[in-house]
């Protein structure tokens, strides 16, 4: 995978609209497994416009029905992971059903 986008705000693994964790899992309703609380104060960073991707190649696990799952490895060029309200966990807006 080539992009991972996250407009997750309060994320300690958001760095100005990328996701920087090691590795991202999405669960089988297509949460995102990896998203942890930042305890700084939330700085907008869903305002804020993406970077270029921090790395070329990031690993995400999916769970998720997905036509892009291809034995629980996520084969998409790119995720976007969405703000959800403060309570849920974020999600995986590039989830196509099979």
């Amino acid at each position: 995978m080539f992009d991972l986008k996250c407009k997750r705000k309060g994320c300690v693994y958001n760095k100005n609209s990328n996701c920087t964790a090691k590795q991202v899992e999405v669960k089988k309703d297509t949460g995102c497994k990896t998203y942890m609380p930042s305890n700084e104060a939330e700085v907008g960073e869903v305002e804020k416009i993406g970077q270029p991707p921090i790395r070329k190649d990031i690993h995400v696990d999916c769970e998720a029905n997905c036509i892009f799952n291809d034995n629980c490895t996520c084969t998409a060029n790119g995720i976007t992971v969405r703000t959800c309200d403060n309570t849920a966990c974020p999600d995986c807006c590039t989830y196509m059903p099979k």
